[in-house]
């Protein structure tokens, strides 16, 4: 009898990781623009660039179902120069990293996710759900947002990290939404301890978002970098309307963003503008190290689901003295050398895919 009952509770047992349902998806996007910038004085250059309205990437995410509600599932994601064959990140101190994009493996059910690896910090998330040109190209509001953590040594940092632990709530709590994390710093320069939280509300036409997070010093910093940002979308029906405030401070450095944009749908196409204010403080001697206006304007075009014709200008003036003012520019691409207090432009067309 009880070789019968081990029998059968064998036979259960692999009946159930037979029954397991597993799955792995490989996608992307390329993304390709011919651009011109001009920087000033500087002057101009024009060019081939990947990642206009997004980045050029490609993934490898699998999910695999374990029964009782649980699911196991990984990410792989690798930047691409879709412009010239190039793999891997290129910011900073991620650059050749090849899953620079993302890597992560997660646990989840109804308790929500846990999630390790490297990924997308809770700040930019917040960044992210309200601005609207993808964090890329000429006429992001990310153009007056890179040069603070570039300051602070973390140029890589701004959109992510990584040895992350992260959780995440989980769905079905009336539209609440909401991530805590924390990252190791493991002792080493450059890789950031990290403390930072998310909490987000959607329903119907309103989305708002508040997020707060903290590098903590490390061999490369004088200081804990810190970084909070709340802002929202309403849904007006003929137009989406956004709005987002961030405040960065590091030693003497400080930062104030302000945006706020709008996308009207047109049809197959989507008419997109924002405006972009920064201001604050570098040392005694630079008290206006980060004032700068942009404004970006775009159009998109869909030709499906998946593939989208696009055209975006951008704008960045410089505010401040030639001794004091910041000198942000439209984009990295162009001419090294403007000046504070010079204006620097850009416009690009594109093609995007996705697969």
């Amino acid at each position: 009898m009880k070789k019968t009952l081990l029998a059968l509770a064998t036979l259960t047992a692999f009946a159930g990781v037979a029954s397991a349902q597993s799955s792995v998806t490989v996608g992307g996007i390329m993304d390709v623009a011919a651009r011109s910038v001009k920087n000033g004085t500087a002057g101009s250059i024009s060019s081939l660039s990947s990642g206009g309205q997004a980045t050029s990437r490609i993934y490898f995410r699998g999910v695999e179902d374990l029964g009782g509600g649980l699911k196991a599932g990984f990410w792989l994601e690798s930047e691409i120069g879709a412009d010239n064959g190039a793999a891997g990140s290129t910011v900073g101190t991620a650059t050749g990293v090849f899953w620079g994009r993302r890597s992560s493996v997660s646990l989840m059910g109804g308790f929500g996710e846990v999630r390790l690896g490297r990924y997308n910090t809770s700040t930019f998330e917040g960044f992210n759900a309200v601005e609207i040109f993808g964090y890329v190209g000429v006429a992001t509001a990310a153009n007056l947002r890179g040069s603070f953590y570039s300051n602070a040594g973390l140029t890589a940092a701004a959109v992510r990290n990584s040895n992350l632990v992260t959780y995440y709530l989980p769905g079905g709590l009336g539209g609440l939404t909401g991530e805590f994390q924390v990252g190791a710093g493991e002792n080493a320069a450059n890789q950031n301890k990290s403390m930072a939280a998310r909490l987000g509300y959607a329903a119907g036409p309103v989305m708002v978002s508040a997020s707060y997070g903290m590098f903590k010093k490390d061999k490369a910093m004088t200081a804990d970098l810190k970084t909070v940002n709340f802002g929202g979308t309403f849904n007006a029906g003929f137009a989406i309307i956004g709005a987002l405030y961030e405040q960065s401070k590091y030693a003497a450095l400080e930062q104030k963003l302000t945006t706020v944009n709008l996308r009207v749908p047109m049809g197959a196409g989507l008419i997109k503008a924002q405006y972009t204010k920064s201001t604050g403080k570098g040392n005694t001697a630079t008290p206006d190290q980060y004032k700068a206006t942009s404004f970006g304007l775009g159009y998109v075009h869909n030709l499906s689901k998946r593939s989208s014709l696009y055209a975006s200008y951008g704008s960045v003036d410089n505010g401040g003295t030639a001794t004091t003012g910041a000198n942000f520019t439209a984009t990295s691409s162009g001419p090294a050398g403007i000046k504070r207090g010079e204006t620097s432009t850009g416009y690009e067309f594109g093609i995007r895919h996705d697969f």
